[in-house]
């Protein structure tokens, strides 16, 4: 213990001995340590956003139903498939009881929407009511889309909190208000929250664009055929996953006379985007981790080895006076230890400031975020690298004899 001091003190004197050299030392491993906790920060953040992302549209036990070009030995019998339709939804929910919920939605491009002299050009869903329960959608003011608005095919409408603030006059209640869509008329039954700041950022942004209607009446107002653009199934367990799948298939291939147009997609193609993604970040700042913590050890390795040749005598008499070759090695490699701590250090101090600073400029769920584990693994790896780049310098030390270094001038 009293050797390990004796090189932390003698470590501390060597930096404030030669601040400029000890300053460049420390700069590959401030560097390294930096780029290392930030790497960590930031893939926490993307992984935090990404979940938030996958619950807040289903969770991972969705299936979406695509379409799909039928396969060529199909190509006479494709016009038998009426496509993607309610029925499909009926017909899940009836066959597959593994389904928790189905919801099914068209998308109308290009609608104009209109208020008191205000005018909007966006696209708007047409909806069934499971949607908002699947996606997570509550309502901030007024109410959600319900089924008697489907049966019914009530023109009415549910808007995302920044249609509202464009649409509606600063002061006035959106819930109540008629505006037109294309010329219809729709009353206001719904405002959501503003999802800015709570969810995954520039894509779940889009919420606050939302425009809701009940899917019956956008069939009705804005298409000439029944078809839907998308049919989603949420399960109630994702351990399910295969069977539903099987029982999903089979019934879409009844409802679609046997013709294979769809396409089953599952959340796997989404997280393995999100693992390749996340690999990326991990393989790009890990690479100039690794090297600024390499330079920083190459470094510490010429400082040691530096100050060794400065310090022969010293060592001579230390040896002289009974001091074994362990007791040299502890005290070389406490004190690179201690160069490397350092500098891991300040480069953490610095990865901290760096995080809090993403953290107020991203405001959404993908925001870096500072762990106890990452800061511990920065230290961790700045001290692995600290004794690595110590051993040789040490090695050479403590094969030094005493004899001919006391002779050293």
């Amino acid at each position: 213990m009293r050797m390990l001091f004796m090189g932390v003190a003698s470590g501390v004197r060597e930096v404030l001995a030669h601040k400029l050299r000890s300053f460049l030392t420390l700069f590959g491993i401030v560097l390294g340590a930096a780029a290392l906790v930030g790497m960590l920060g930031v893939v926490k953040g993307l992984l935090r956003g990404w979940e938030t992302m996958i619950y807040e549209t289903g969770g991972i036990e969705r299936i979406t139903v695509n379409a799909a070009a039928p396969p060529e030995s199909q190509r006479e019998i494709a016009p038998l498939s009426p496509g993607r339709t309610l029925r499909d939804v009926d017909a899940i929910l009836e066959a597959v009881p593994l389904a928790r919920r189905v919801t099914a939605e068209v998308n109308i491009r290009g609608t104009r929407l209109y208020f008191q002299g205000r005018a909007l050009w966006q696209n708007i869903r047409g909806v069934l009511p499971a949607t908002f329960a699947m996606d997570r959608f509550e309502a901030a003011q007024g109410r959600l889309i319900g089924d008697l608005d489907l049966a019914n095919q009530n023109q009415v409408v549910v808007l995302g909190a920044r249609v509202a603030d464009q649409l509606i006059p600063r002061g006035l209640d959106p819930v109540g208000r008629v505006i037109t869509i294309n010329g219809q008329p729709f009353t206001v039954i719904g405002v959501l929250p503003d999802y800015r700041f709570s969810m995954g950022g520039g894509r779940f942004n889009t919420k606050n664009q939302s425009i809701f209607v009940p899917l019956t009446t956008a069939q009705t107002l804005f298409r000439i055929d029944e078809n839907v653009d998308t049919i989603a199934i949420q399960l109630g367990d994702v351990a399910d996953m295969p069977v539903a799948l099987e029982q999903v298939t089979n019934v879409l291939m009844h409802t679609h006379r046997g013709v294979q147009d769809v396409r089953l997609e599952t959340r796997e193609d989404l997280l393995q985007r999100f693992e390749e993604t996340r690999n990326s970040y991990i393989y790009s700042l890990g690479g100039v981790a690794a090297i600024g913590l390499i330079v920083g050890g190459i470094g510490i390795m010429n400082v040691m080895l530096a100050s060794i040749s400065e310090r022969v005598r010293e060592i001579g008499v230390r040896r002289a006076l009974g001091a074994k070759r362990g007791d040299i090695v502890s005290q070389i490699l406490a004190e690179s230890l201690t160069i490397a701590v350092a500098g891991g250090v300040f480069g953490i101090v610095a990865s901290i400031g760096l995080i809090l600073i993403l953290q107020h400029v991203v405001v959404d769920a993908n925001r870096p975020e500072l762990s106890p584990a990452a800061l511990a693994i920065g230290v961790a790896f700045s001290g692995l690298v600290g004794v690595l780049a110590g051993l040789y310098p040490a090695y050479r030390a403590s094969q030094l004899s005493p004899v001919e270094a006391l002779r050293t001038d």
